[in-house]
């Protein structure tokens, strides 16, 4: 069972007066999706009130079930926290889409359906009879998104990727790291979780279109596409500069003169001071003040001649405080800044629980429980992120019930899990 609903900081839905956010109900999304950037995007559809139904291959379901991490014997029962962060709210079937009962079923399964997402490597849908213009034959209405690498088209477009392949590829880790350093990767899977709201935003974009016209769309979209949005303002400065950014290690993207980390009496601090009067906020507050009469720092271009000289100086200060002292002191003045956090240090702060983004909720499968936190969108409507309404399910839990809705029989079912077909 979900646990309850997020509503506004501080209080549960049940205490709000607000009607839920659920944009999609009444939408069925089939997710033939693996690992994390597809299941993202219709995760975040089923938490705003679409029906999703997630197919997996027959046996053991996808590989990422298992995935080492958080409670062992749940990720062995098959709801591992890696799989179960993008898999609430997903009625849960089995289809081997290798076997022509299997592709057939499948397809019966499209013509219901409002939406179709799936990452399968660039014509492998086609095969097996479910890609876009098969299924669209059938339902003229359905979107259908297809997520992969490198896109549909290009001489890439049939190569596998993950997310740090995808990194490397783009030129993203040719960006990141200390400017004396080698290229690094971001440390989270980034690519994934972006190529998953892009993905979405597209199905939202195209279900819009289809309620005027009453015609579903194709999407392709690449987890390299997606990867170059987040590289936006250096890949738009190369495209019409030919100038290759140089690695920032932790100075900011404006790469303005006092902008990068400092060390403090307690672990290190992050400032961003980008504007004239931020930097008179910075120094007042800093007790530096004569600063702003120092020809050396007078002026932006005085700055950017003496940046060692300038962070010498802020750090001078800095390393004799704590980081909350200089949260407070530079944030009240205007001047943004703040703690180099660990994620420890970050969820137990009040922030975090005040935005209320995370749900409990009770996992179970095998005779196994656990308590997990899962997320909920990343914005909220009128302080609803959407909700969990059902816990992440066990492989295969749900096959039965969808198909019976398509007319499957007992017998048929029988047979069907007799031969592999589920």
């Amino acid at each position: 069972m979900a646990g309850p609903e997020t509503g506004m900081p501080g209080e549960s839905r049940a205490e709000s007066d607000a009607t839920p956010f659920r944009p999609f109900a009444g939408l069925r999304v089939v997710d033939l999706t693996r690992v994390l950037a597809g299941p993202y995007c219709s995760y975040l559809l089923g938490l705003l009130g679409a029906e999703v139904i997630k197919v997996e291959p027959p046996g053991r379901g996808e590989t990422i079930r298992r995935r080492a991490g958080g409670d062992p014997a749940l990720a062995e029962a098959g709801v591992s926290v890696a799989w179960s962060t993008q898999s609430a709210n997903k009625r849960c079937i089995t289809l081997d889409l290798d076997r022509p009962r299997g592709q057939a079923l499948f397809r019966e399964l499209a013509a219901s359906a409002d939406v179709v997402v799936q990452n399968l490597r660039t014509g492998s849908a086609e095969k097996r009879g479910i890609g876009y213009a098969q299924l669209s034959a059938i339902n003229p209405r359905l979107v259908y998104c297809a997520i992969t690498a490198y896109g549909g088209n290009g001489p890439r477009a049939t190569h596998p990727a993950y997310d740090s392949v995808i990194q490397a590829v783009s030129g993203l880790m040719s960006l990141t790291g200390l400017p004396d350093g080698e290229p690094l990767k971001v440390g989270p899977p980034a690519i994934d979780y972006v190529t998953g709201m892009n993905a979405a935003l597209a199905v939202v974009c195209a279900l819009f279109e289809r309620s005027q016209t009453g015609r579903g769309r194709f999407i392709d979209l690449a987890m390299l596409d997606s990867n170059f949005a987040l590289m936006t303002s250096a890949l738009t400065l190369f495209v019409n500069t030919g100038r290759q950014p140089s690695r920032p290690g932790n100075d900011a993207a404006s790469r303005a003169p006092a902008s990068t980390t400092y060390r403090v009496s307690d672990g290190q601090f992050a400032i961003a001071i980008n504007e004239e009067h931020q930097y008179v906020h910075l120094f007042q507050s800093m007790g530096l003040a004569h600063l702003l009469d120092d020809p050396r720092f007078a002026t932006l271009a005085d700055r950017n001649r003496n940046i060692p000289a300038l962070r010498a100086e802020l750090q001078r200060v800095f390393e004799t405080n704590t980081a909350a002292h200089w949260e407070k002191v530079l944030n009240e003045a205007g001047a943004p800044g703040g703690r180099v956090n660990t994620l420890a240090e970050i969820t137990a702060h009040p922030q975090f629980a005040a935005r209320g983004l995370f749900q409990p909720v009770s996992v179970e499968a095998d005779g196994r429980s656990a308590q997990m936190q899962l997320p909920l969108a990343p914005f909220s409507v009128e302080g609803d992120r959407g909700s969990i309404r059902l816990a992440p399910r066990p492989v295969g839990a749900d096959t039965d019930a969808v198909l019976r809705e398509l007319g499957v029989d007992d017998a048929e079912l029988t047979t069907l899990r007799a031969d592999g077909t589920i």
